[in-house]
Formats: C-alpha cells, sequence, structure tokens
C-alpha cells in the first residue's frame, strides 16, 4: 500500500507534494543503481558466455560469478585439463604403437632376406646309428638360428637408430605434398556438389562422427574496392595504368581499400582452399592421396632426423609443421579462436625418432621461433605457457633462429604465407623467395595512394626498419614497375600531408583458408 495512503487512513493528513529537484535526484540514484546492476548483469553474461565458449577466465572476472559457479567452473577447468593431458597421451600412444609397428613389419621383411643357415647335420644322409642323436642335432638348430636372428634383429636395429632408410627430406616433400593433394581434392569435391545445392547446405556444423565441413573462422565479405575506385579514381591513372587489376583478377590477401597488382608473381597460380567438407562421399575424391598419406606417416616413425645437417633439418621441420597443422585441421576440425587454435598445436604430434613433436614444439621449440607480435593473444598464451625442453630433444633443434621463416610457416589463416615444398639443397633460396613472393601478393596500394601492408610483414620489419624507411624497404622486394608507382605516390602523400604515416597496416585476419604455390615435383 502505498505510504501516503496508509498515513491518510490512520487519521495523518497528507504531506506536500515533494520538490521537483528531490525527485530528480531520487530518480537519479535510482537510474544509477540500475546501470550498476545492468554493468554487473553484463560483466556477468560475458564471464558466463567466456567460460561457455573456453575462452581465457581471470580473477577478476570469478568476482562476478556466486559461489556455486566459481566452484562449478573450477572443477569444469581441471577436467577440462585432465581431458586434454589424456587426449595428447592417447595421441602419442597412438604413434608409437604405429612406430613399433612399423619397426616390426621391417625387422620381419629383413629376416625374410637372410639366407638358410648351414648345419652340418644336413651333409650327407643320415646312417641309422645316427638317429639317436637327430633331436640333439635339431635342438642345436633351432637355438642357431634363433641366436642369428637375434643378432640381425640388433643389428638392424642399430642400422635403424644410426642411418635412417628413409630420406628424411624426401619424405616431408612427400608428406606436405600429398596432405596438399588432400585438401584440394576435398576443396574440389565441395565445390562439385554445392552446384546442386543452396548456400545454407554448404554451411555445415562439425559432429563426433567424423562428418563434418571445414569453414572459416567467420563470415567477412571485403566490398570491391576495385569498383569504387574506377568510377573515382583518386591515384595518378595516367602515371601507369597497366600495374593495377581488373575485378576478375585473383588477389589472394584482398582487403577493403586495397588495389591489387596486375601481377603478382607466384602467387597468382596458387591454388586456393577456403571451404572443404570432410564426409565419406568427399573422401573418396582423396582416397588415393589418403592412402599414401597414411603410407607415409607409417615411415615417419621409422626416420631419425638428427644426423641432417642444418639446411636439411631447417627444411625437413618447415614441411613436417605445414603438413602436421593441415593434418590437425582434418583429425579435429578448424579451432575458432587462438586460445583453441593453441591447444590444438599441443596436441597434433608426429613420433620421428623415437620421440613425440607437437606443431607447437616444432614452432617454438625446434625452429625457435618468436611469439608472433602481429597476434597478440598468442603471444600471451605462450608467455604463459612455458613449454619443457627435454635434453634428448635439444639436438633436434636447428642452429640457429632464422627470421625467414615468418614466410614458410602456415597455420590455416587468411592472413599467413601460402604452403610450398622446400627442399635440403636449397632451403635458404628458397625462404628469400618466400619473402619476395608474399610481399609482391599481400602489399597494395588504397584509392587515395597509401601505400597497404600486412600486420605480420609490419611487425616483421619493425625490429630493424623505422617507419620513414618502411616503403624504400618494401620497395626492394617489388618489380621496377610496381616499386617506381609505390616511390611515386609516397612522395604525393609526403607533400599533401605533412606529418603522416605514409602507409596503412592490414589488421591480421583469423579466417580459415590455405593458399598452395604449384609444384613440379610428384609423388614417389
Amino acid at each position: 500500500m502505498p505510504l501516503p495512503l496508509a498515513r491518510a487512513r490512520r487519521g495523518f493528513s497528507p504531506q506536500p507534494p515533494a520538490r521537483p529537484s528531490s525527485c530528480r535526484l531520487q530518480l537519479e540514484q535510482d537510474v544509477q543503481e540500475l546501470q550498476k546492476a545492468l554493468r554487473e548483469e553484463t560483466a556477468l553474461h560475458s564471464v558466463l558466455e567466456g567460460a561457455l565458449e573456453r575462452a581465457a577466465v581471470t580473477l577478476a572476472d570469478m568476482a562476478y560469478l556466486p559461489t556455486n559457479a566459481q566452484e562449478l567452473l573450477s572443477n569444469t577447468c581441471i577436467l577440462e585439463t585432465a581431458v586434454t593431458k589424456l587426449e595428447e597421451e592417447m595421441v602419442s600412444l597412438h604413434f608409437q604403437l604405429i612406430q613399433e609397428r612399423n619397426e616390426r613389419r621391417l625387422v620381419e621383411y629383413r629376416l625374410k632376406q637372410l639366407p638358410p643357415p648351414a648345419c652340418s647335420c644336413h651333409s650327407g644322409k643320415l646312417e641309422p646309428e645316427q638317429d639317436t642323436t637327430r633331436g640333439k642335432c635339431n635342438q642345436g638348430e633351432k637355438v642357431y638360428p634363433r641366436a642369428v636372428l637375434h643378432e640381425q634383429a640388433m643389428k638392424l636395429q642399430r642400422q635403424i637408430s644410426v642411418k635412417s632408410l628413409v630420406n628424411p627430406n624426401q619424405l616431408s616433400e612427400d608428406i606436405v605434398r600429398c596432405m596438399r593433394n588432400i585438401f584440394i581434392s576435398l576443396s574440389d569435391s565441395c565445390r562439385d556438389s554445392s552446384r546442386n545445392s543452396s548456400m545454407e547446405n554448404q554451411q555445415s556444423v562439425p559432429s563426433p562422427s567424423g562428418n563434418y565441413s571445414i569453414s572459416a573462422f567467420w563470415s567477412l565479405s571485403e566490398p570491391s574496392s576495385i569498383s569504387s575506385w574506377v568510377q573515382s579514381p583518386q591515384v595518378d591513372l595516367n602515371y601507369n595504368n597497366n600495374l593495377l587489376a581488373s575485378e576478375t583478377v585473383f588477389d589472394p590477401y584482398k582487403a577493403r581499400e586495397k588495389l591489387s597488382w596486375a601481377d603478382i608473381g607466384s602467387y597468382g597460380a596458387a591454388a586456393e582452399v577456403s571451404w572443404m567438407s570432410v564426409g565419406k562421399k568427399q573422401l573418396e575424391y582423396a582416397a588415393e592421396s589418403l592412402r599414401k598419406f597414411r603410407l607415409f606417416i607409417e615411415q615417419l616413425a621409422e626416420i631419425n632426423p638428427v644426423h641432417l645437417n642444418d639446411d636439411a633439418r631447417l627444411a625437413f621441420w618447415i614441411n613436417l609443421y605445414n603438413a602436421l597443422l593441415m593434418h590437425a585441421y582434418l583429425a579435429y576440425g578448424v579451432p575458432r579462436s587462438d586460445m583453441k587454435l593453441f591447444s590444438l598445436m599441443q596436441k597434433a604430434a608426429y613420433t620421428i625418432g623415437g620421440h613425440s613433436f607437437s606443431a607447437a614444439f616444432i614452432e617454438y621449440i625446434i625452429l625457435k621461433m618468436k611469439p608472433p607480435s602481429h597476434r597478440p593473444q598468442m603471444a600471451l598464451l605462450l608467455a604463459l605457457q612455458k613449454m619443457k625442453v627435454p635434453e634428448e630433444q635439444k639436438k633436434f633443434c636447428i642452429e640457429a633462429p632464422e627470421p625467414l621463416l615468418t614466410f614458410a610457416l602456415s597455420c590455416g589463416m587468411y592472413s599467413s604465407p601460402a604452403v610450398k615444398i622446400y627442399t635440403a639443397d636449397n632451403v635458404r633460396e628458397e625462404l628469400q623467395d618466400a619473402q619476395r613472393d608474399f610481399i609482391r601478393a599481400a602489399v597494395g596500394v588504397s584509392r587515395k595512394g597509401k601505400l597497404l601492408v600486412p600486420k605480420m610483414l609490419h611487425c616483421f620489419a619493425r625490429g630493424f626498419v623505422d617507419d620513414n624507411s618502411f616503403p624504400i624497404w618494401i620497395s626492394h622486394f617489388l618489380p621496377q614497375q610496381q616499386a617506381t608507382f609505390v616511390d611515386h605516390c609516397v612522395s604525393q602523400r609526403r607533400q599533401s600531408l605533412l606529418g603522416t604515416r605514409t602507409f596503412g597496416i592490414i589488421p591480421f585476419d583469423s579466417r580459415f583458408r590455405y593458399l598452395f604455390l604449384p609444384d613440379t615435383g610428384s609423388l614417389n
């Protein structure tokens, strides 16, 4: 019952109405309290949503949760950690099983090639009186072949550990080549099947049954900058109009406001895979490549790359890293955040030389890569997760860090460099080519004549090139006409816009996508 009415019934005279200022003050206080409650509810919703998505939850976030929810979330994190460790152990045991099975098959094969052992008991015809020693002779035969078999088996194992029966670099090349063919086959089959289906049917969701689709991290379509630029040009077309591409030319790193070059080098012939369907029908397209891939992975357990020289070791691990991540995407699906990607990189592993190597271990320990500054969340995860390096695995590492690996290692994202085959004899030259090819394909100019560069490239060069000299450094990797055009645009902007930066940064795009450069090699 309202207070004034209650007082009236008890005989009190009604109070005069409150002044407008006091009512306004009360309303403001009520609004502030409601806003505070709304902020708390929003924060709670955000924390719960992050927990459901398995995102990072800080101690400050936990304060918004009720006590029972905090306890439940803590127990869930413990269970998820235990499950992750069990999954890693399961993968490691699986690859160890493959390795042991391959070694057994190899020993059995070699033993079949051994000549039958000679025995004096078989020379000549046995006389009747010698029949009493037949059992002893047969027993001696059995003991002798066993000794021979044991000796040969031990010798074979020593040979396997000292010198691999399979060329590690050739095997790593074949594995990447085979996985590339699988991705392209699954992508082609998806395109073929989508011709008679609607766009809604193309968007399928991963399922535990293994029949799932690999698609982009999120939908993001860039508007065509070419058409609007043609309608209203803001750069000097007459300067050299044959350098810029039309709308129909493939631009592997298309971005908003970026004008494409007519000539982007080797990336112009790259095969693009941005969506795949992994089901029974689709796998039939890749059946032959999958069969070869299984054989290659079985052989991988037999090799020992510790005796490779540094260039051969560098090429070997580049190829294995790229193949392992592609294999992980096929096996587990595409992660939806850097946190889940990092978890996948720790889970996916190959057994090589008697040791299990995860993708994260290969990238940050074997290849000595620095945390990616263009992906701050991944860098933070690496800072929090310190990887232990067993003493016996240090011998697999390359001698010194190689910065150009930035343009060779692909994590399957839109802004990642293309995948190609790296060879032991020419890996240093191939890395330099990878840097040049990426810059030619990823760098462009805007409609206003500003140089546009990917964030990954800017972070790479920031350690040895300042922003004032950055456009000049970029021009060194471009063909002469493109470099001259860039210099022309940069000088015009410096004259008209004093004190402003002459280039713009294209953000890192995390959508799923692989680019495969053409390869002249073939599977053995």
